[in-house]
């Protein structure tokens, strides 16, 4: 089940990305935080009721939940807005090295050499299906943002891995329902730190056609964040991560088939690879 629902917020996340491209105006990273944080109340609270969890879990996971809110939630917001998505993304993608590295040596986790092989496979097949099309080694060198970029994925892969310890002993669902709480005061001190007020994001409310796919966005990250935190309770952080990173791939599938995109062969080769990667780890599971 840990690789279902790994693809399902893999194809989550992919949605999330096409819808967003279609977005002409982005929220201020704060604002885009809150409106998640809303959404993440909507939605994680009565899933975590309908698929039942602990109460006294809540206390076990609370600073996880908070540590995950800051690092993997708040401040991805951030990083994503200091400069050109096409590369901050990418690099991004790379958050699974982090994630395997950090379960190594501090959950100690130990996968088959063949699991090992398929999720390299995998990772490799991220980051090419991410790499941007029109961009030059040159341009890359100037962007200083990229250092935002490493500190995010590396930021995402430690959190994620001391969350797993977190949910290993209680439950997605208690994680789910404490990370919805501890969210708005992350939320609320955020807007307060980019100055942003609640006439502000009346204003946003006002005019929420005009951002209506950036909400939309918003919405299938969060369903992609209950497939991921269900994956992580139900595999290897290791094989999970890879997993749920795999957007790139799916997001080429998406383009092909609705937006008639011609995918380039960096593109095809990135989704052949996570496509063997994929069946790999099924397969030796």
């Amino acid at each position: 089940m840990g690789i279902i629902f790994g693809l399902a917020a893999a194809m989550s996340f992919a949605i999330s990305f096409i819808l967003l491209k279609k977005s002409f105006s982005d929220f201020p990273p704060s604002v885009a935080f809150f409106f998640a944080m809303i959404l993440g109340l909507l939605l994680w609270i009565p899933f975590s009721f309908f698929i039942g969890f602990d109460i006294d879990h809540i206390r076990e996971v609370f600073v996880y939940a908070i540590l995950s809110a800051i690092l993997s939630e708040a401040f991805i917001f951030y990083i994503l807005s200091k400069g050109e998505i096409s590369i901050t993304g990418t690099i991004f993608a790379s958050y699974p090295i982090y994630t395997i590295l950090f379960s190594v040596l501090l959950l100690g986790e130990r996968l088959l050499p063949m699991h090992w092989i398929f999720v390299i496979v995998t990772i490799m097949g991220t980051l090419l299906a991410s790499l941007p099309k029109d961009i030059t080694r040159d341009e890359i060198k100037k962007k200083a943002y990229i250092f935002w970029a490493l500190a995010g994925a590396t930021a995402v892969g430690l959190s994620d891995t001391i969350s797993k310890g977190a949910i290993d002993r209680t439950s997605a669902a208690a994680f789910l329902f404490t990370l919805a709480i501890v969210q708005i005061p992350v939320s609320l001190i955020y807007l307060k730190l980019e100055k942003e007020t609640a006439h502000h994001i009346f204003t946003f409310v006002k005019n929420l056609d005009k951002y209506k796919f950036a909400v939309m966005a918003a919405l299938f990250n969060v369903i992609g964040l209950i497939g991921l935190w269900l994956a992580f309770e139900n595999t290897y952080a290791s094989i999970a991560s890879p997993l749920t990173a795999a957007y790139p791939g799916i997001m080429v599938i998406l383009a092909v088939i609705f937006l008639k995109e011609k995918p380039s062969k960096i593109e095809l080769l990135g989704l052949g690879l996570i496509v063997i990667g994929v069946i790999g780890i099924s397969a030796f599971y």
